[in-house]
């Protein structure tokens, strides 16, 4: 956000202390509000400029995935096999404290432990697939490689990944915010950031001016927005989806994910089938803030749906919606701490699967701030690990 003067009335701001405030009301913001619950005696605030989940946690399909956006074969020829490991480890580990947090209570969240396809869409993927299977068995992954189509879609093959669950991403974030039990101020959009020569860092709003001692930044591809620092860090990138209205009965049972990501689909718990993607095909209209729905991707989902789904075509579409994604040129998140401001940590580009760095990236961003943690393979000071021209980009 950006701040005229004419707008700036600092009088009329309410003033708070805390020692901890987290800019993001996302899945990574909620998750560090509810592990900061934790420690005890720490005031905590999350603000939010929407709604909780306004974002590109709201706004994704809801897979909760071990991985990222390149297969394993490929992550491993980027960042290196040991790198690869601790990637798909990290996933593991914050997929596992998901379900920690969702033991015991109330599905509520239309958790389904279904586990997940990935769907090879040419014989080349497929290949891809196979070599990613076996390197991940190597390294002590849980998957079954599938020679042939396991949904009878006229896809070529598949691995399946048991561990993998959907969610309703909303419902999880606002389920975490009260467990945390921090102030949550929502539709209050950080208009400025600053640090002086003291240890504080001041926060203003609209309405309020927070004075604390770390402030943690969730706020994902929105951070090139509200911080310099970011451009040219973070390209920003729409994602678009569609949601049907309820099928008479479920023709998929699991999370898909085809065609190296770039399309996905799930069936709902009421039986609507969500399907998203095909964003390479209009990439250079498909960067940039503009939340908006276009046609010519909707479209193309619509064709999607034909093609793979005829017996569902002409089925009446109920949701259309965008999320903005926020890249980074070798693929990876960035964690760590702004130097000119030092207290104020940040956790933002998940490069479309924050979700899936959930958690754990939660977990990540507190220690990292609190505890002096290093952020590892994730840091921001990281020599790009990927020459961009081989890094999936927006």
């Amino acid at each position: 956000m950006t701040l005229p003067i004419w707008l700036d009335n600092p009088g009329e701001r309410v003033k708070d202390e805390l020692d901890v405030a987290i800019i993001g009301g996302g899945m990574i913001g909620a998750g560090c509000a509810y592990l900061l619950s934790r420690r005890r005696g720490l005031r905590v605030g999350l603000v939010e400029a929407r709604g909780l989940a306004g974002g590109s946690t709201g706004r994704s399909a809801g897979f909760v995935l071990r991985g990222i956006q390149p297969y394993y074969n490929q992550v491993a020829r980027l960042y290196g096999r040991e790198n690869a490991r601790g990637i798909f480890a990290f996933a593991e580990e914050s997929q596992a404290m998901v379900r920690e947090f969702l033991s015991g209570r109330e599905n509520t969240f239309d958790y389904v432990p279904c586990g997940s396809y990935l769907l090879a869409s040419s014989l080349e993927e497929l290949e891809d697939l196979h070599e990613s299977a076996e390197l991940m068995a190597e390294d002590g992954f849980e998957l079954e490689y599938l020679k042939e189509d396991p949904i009878d879609r006229d896809f070529f093959g598949a691995i399946y990944n048991p561990g993998d669950f959907g969610v309703h991403p909303a419902r999880l974030v606002e389920a975490l915010v009260t467990a945390g039990g921090a102030s949550v101020w929502q539709n209050e959009p950080v208009l400025k950031i600053h640090q002086e020569d003291t240890d504080e860092a001041v926060v203003q709003t609209p309405h309020r001016t927070i004075a604390c001692r770390r402030v943690l930044l969730a706020t994902n591809a929105y951070a090139a927005l509200l911080e310099p620092y970011f451009r040219g860090k973070i390209q920003c990138a729409r994602g678009q989806a569609l949601v049907t209205q309820p099928l008479r009965k479920s023709i998929v049972d699991r999370l898909c994910y085809a065609n190296y990501g770039w399309e996905y689909f799930r069936q709902l718990p009421d039986r609507r089938l969500l399907l998203g993607g095909c964003r390479q095909l209009h990439l250079e209209e498909e960067v940039g803030y503009a939340e908006v729905v276009t046609a010519p991707v909707q479209e193309s989902l619509e064709r999607y749906l034909k093609d793979r789904f005829p017996d569902v075509a002409g089925v009446t579409i109920d949701y259309r919606w965008a999320g903005l994604m926020g890249f980074t040129s070798d693929g990876l998140p960035l964690v760590g701490r702004l130097k000119q401001m030092p207290s104020v940590f940040f956790a933002v580009a998940c490069n479309g699967h924050g979700l899936g760095y959930g958690l754990n990236m939660s977990r990540l961003l507190t220690e990292t701030a609190l505890d002096g943690r290093h952020p590892g393979i994730f840091s921001v000071d990281r020599e790009s690990l990927a020459p961009p021209s081989q890094a999936r980009t927006p």
